[in-house]
């Protein structure tokens, strides 16, 4: 006969092995202890703030790249179209229609991603091919587009406050704080895309399609219209981003968001999503990005001779390796 102490040893092993979250935390957690015992000024509020503020486009662009990875799928070319969503809400911001501007950096972008989706499903060519073709294709258009030119103003129009200014009601609950509205938009749209994720028909397709394509059709699932949907939420979030990284600098290059997707991909990864499809969260994503926060900044305070910021993606490449392991192993356990 089990014993209570099996019993709870049994649940608690099946709880570990179920969650996509308690990997990602568990590091979340060990990072955040030991930068908090051994990098001096780590936890003053400078440096937490500094770290949120840090993910405000890593965090939100990695929300789409989560949803699609889960999906069984990779966009190369989110960095491409945050520029160019940053760009075309910039030019319109400039010109007096802000409105405009921020519609037109949502609703392109998505259908650069429909673009991305049904090159995809047309050609059967794997995602990472056909998006590491339109991240330079999006880049040149861009290019065209601009003229080359850096796209800058001296202006500040009161929608850049909305999506990236001075976040006042909190900063006033705490000395030296800094945060900024953007915290509050990727927060809401966390949680919105968790709600989807979890919550909705769509959701539970992309989980299927990601997990097992062959048997989400035999079920009935629409793979192909799944796979370009998600491809468009990838792109609106990127182009969302650019909403944000032209409100927070005044500013757009050709050159924006150039390897972004891939810190996108390493904080779904860090995050608990699976390389291979059907397993992983939005808050996971979130985490992951955190996470490799918390280690720029704690690498940029503890000043190391062999690992400067510039360097920093040795650190990330390590991270990701054993996040990866952790997961896995947490998954095998049951």
């Amino acid at each position: 006969m089990a014993t209570i102490t099996d019993t709870w040893q049994v649940k608690t092993r099946r709880l570990v092995s179920g969650s996509t979250l308690f990997g990602p935390l568990a590091v979340f957690i060990i990072v955040f202890i030991l930068l908090s015992l051994f990098v001096p000024k780590f936890l003053t509020m400078r440096s937490v703030t500094g770290i949120i503020n840090a993910i405000s486009l890593t965090g939100t662009i990695a929300i789409g790249v989560a949803l699609l990875m889960i999906a069984g799928e990779f966009d190369l070319s989110v960095g491409s179209v945050m520029a160019v969503g940053g760009y075309l809400f910039g030019t319109f911001t400039i010109s007096g229609q802000p409105l405009l501007g921020l519609f037109l950096a949502i609703l392109v972008p998505a259908l650069l991603g429909a673009i991305n989706g049904l090159i995809l499903v047309w050609s059967g060519i794997p995602s990472f091919i056909v998006t590491l073709g339109t991240k330079y294709f999006y880049r040149g258009m861009l290019w065209i587009l601009s003229g080359g030119q850096m796209l800058q103003t001296i202006g500040r129009p009161a929608i850049y406050n909305v999506f990236n200014g001075r976040f006042d009601l909190l900063n006033n609950l705490f000395s030296d704080a800094n945060f900024r509205t953007s915290l509050l938009w990727q927060l809401l749209l966390v949680v919105a895309f968790q709600f989807i994720l979890t919550r909705t028909t769509f959701g539970n397709h992309v989980f299927a399609v990601g997990g097992n394509q062959g048997a989400a059709l035999g079920q009935g699932v629409r793979v192909k219209r799944v796979k370009v949907i998600s491809f468009m939420i990838a792109g609106a979030l990127a182009g969302f981003t650019g909403v944000i990284l032209f409100s927070q600098y005044y500013t757009v290059r050709v050159a924006s968001g150039d390897g972004l997707e891939l810190s996108a991909i390493a904080a779904a990864v860090v995050g608990g999503v699976l390389i291979t499809g059907g397993a992983g969260s939005i808050w996971g994503a979130l985490i992951g990005a955190l996470t490799i926060s918390m280690l720029r900044t704690g690498v940029v305070l503890m000043n190391i001779p062999f690992i400067q910021a510039d360097n920093f993606e040795a650190i990330v490449g390590t991270t990701i390796i054993l996040a990866v392991i952790l997961n896995n192993y947490l998954r095998r356990r049951t």
